[in-house]
C-alpha cells in the first residue's frame, strides 16, 4: 500500500519509497464568524468559548515553492473551523480543528486541519524572541490532505502535508476580519505501485469500445469484426463482461501488471500482452474448468495493450485490475 502521509507510522515511512517536493506559500483572505456558544463545567469549575468560523483564502507561491509546488496555487475554505478557548475569552489560548477543501488548477485537495490559537511558539531562549508565549491573534498547526480529481497523472494521489502559520484580528469573541500567513510543507508522491480494477456487475449494453475507469477501453469483436456494442451479461450464476470470439483492452498509459478475472464456458481464453511497440511481453492460458472463475496475471513493464482470445465466444469478464 502507498504511504499514508496523515496517519502514518514510523515503522510504515522507513520502508516507504517516496517523492517529496517543497510546497511554501503565502496566504491572504479573511475569517468570518458563523456561531458562538459559551460552555460552564460546574463539575470542573471551568468556562469555555467556543467559536465556528468560515476561513477562505487566496494561496499563491512563494520564495522556496517547488515546481509541483507551484501548481498548488489556488482557493482554500475551511467551513468548520472550531475553536475552544480558554475561560471563556477569544483572547485566550485555544485549540483548533477544521476540514478543508484546496481548489487548485490540478486537482482539489481535501483534508483536515488542527492546531493552536493565541500562543507563540518562537519565544525565547530558543528563538530570537519575535514572539511572547501570551500572542493573540495567532494561529498555527497541521494541516494534511490529498489530491483527488488530478488532471495531472503524474499527481493522481498525491499528499499534501504541511505547517501553516496565520495572523488574524482577535477579540473577546473569537477574532475576525482579515487574515493572512504562510504555508510551509511538502508534496508527498509514493513509488508504490497503484493499483486499480473495474467490475462489471451491471447488466447493460455500451459503446463499442466501451471505456472504463477512466484510462481504459475495452472492444470486442466477433468472427465479422467489432460488434455493434458491448455487453454485460448474466450466464448462470456469472455477471460479467461478454468478451465474444476477442476482445482488446487498451490502457491509456504503460501498466506493469494486467488481471483478467476469466470465466469460461465452453473452452479456455488466453490472454495476451503487447507494449508500445507492439511486441509481446507476456501471455496466459486458463487451465481451470467451466464456469470457474480464475485469474489471469500478466506481468511485464510498458504493458499499453491487452488480447483476450475466446475461440468458443463463451467467456465473460467479471473484473479487470491493473498496476501502474
Amino acid at each position: 500500500m502507498a504511504y499514508n502521509a496523515c496517519d502514518g507510522r514510523p515503522a510504515e515511512l522507513v520502508k516507504a519509497v517516496l517523492c517529496l517536493d517543497e510546497i511554501s506559500k503565502n496566504v491572504n483572505g479573511d475569517l468570518v464568524i458563523v456561531d458562538a456558544d459559551d460552555h460552564v463545567c460546574r463539575k470542573l469549575d471551568c468556562k469555555t468559548l467556543t467559536v465556528e468560523h468560515l476561513l477562505r483564502v487566496e494561496i499563491s507561491s512563494h520564495d522556496c515553492d517547488s515546481k509541483i509546488g507551484s501548481l498548488l496555487d489556488g482557493r482554500l475554505s475551511s467551513r468548520d473551523l472550531t475553536t475552544v478557548f480558554v475561560d471563556g475569552s477569544g483572547l485566550r489560548r485555544g485549540t483548533h480543528v477544521g476540514t478543508f477543501v484546496w481548489r487548485t488548477s490540478v486537482g482539489t485537495i481535501q483534508g483536515r486541519m488542527s492546531g493552536m490559537t493565541n500562543e507563540g511558539t518562537h519565544r525565547e531562549p530558543a528563538f530570537d524572541g519575535c514572539q511572547k508565549c501570551g500572542d493573540v491573534g495567532v494561529m498555527e498547526g497541521r494541516l494534511c490532505g490529498r489530491l483527488v480529481r488530478a488532471s495531472d497523472p503524474a499527481l493522481i494521489g498525491a499528499q499534501v502535508t504541511a505547517m501553516y502559520r496565520f495572523a488574524f484580528e482577535p477579540s473577546e469573541k473569537g477574532g475576525e476580519g482579515s487574515l493572512r500567513g504562510t504555508i510551509e510543507g511538502v508534496v508527498v508522491r509514493s513509488c508504490e505501485p497503484s493499483r486499480e480494477c473495474v467490475g462489471f456487475a451491471v447488466v447493460g449494453d455500451d459503446a463499442n469500445p466501451r471505456s472504463v475507469g477512466g484510462s481504459v477501453s475495452i472492444e470486442t469483436r466477433d468472427l465479422n469484426g467489432p460488434t455493434a456494442q458491448t455487453s454485460v451479461v448474466t450466464w448462470g450464476s456469472t455477471t460479467g463482461l461478454h468478451l465474444w470470439h476477442s476482445s482488446t483492452v487498451t490502457f491509456s498509459g504503460p501498466v506493469s501488471q494486467v488481471e483478467l478475472t476469466l470465466v469460461q464456458f465452453a473452452a479456455p481464453a488466453t490472454a495476451t500482452a503487447f507494449d508500445a511497440g507492439g511486441t509481446v511481453v507476456a501471455t496466459a492460458t486458463m487451465t481451470v474448468g467451466q464456469q470457474v472463475p480464475e485469474t489471469l496475471v500478466l506481468s511485464a513493464p510498458g504493458i499499453v495493450q491487452v488480447v483476450v482470445e475466446a475461440p468458443s465466444d463463451e467467456v465473460l469478464m467479471p473484473q479487470l485490475c491493473w498496476v501502474v
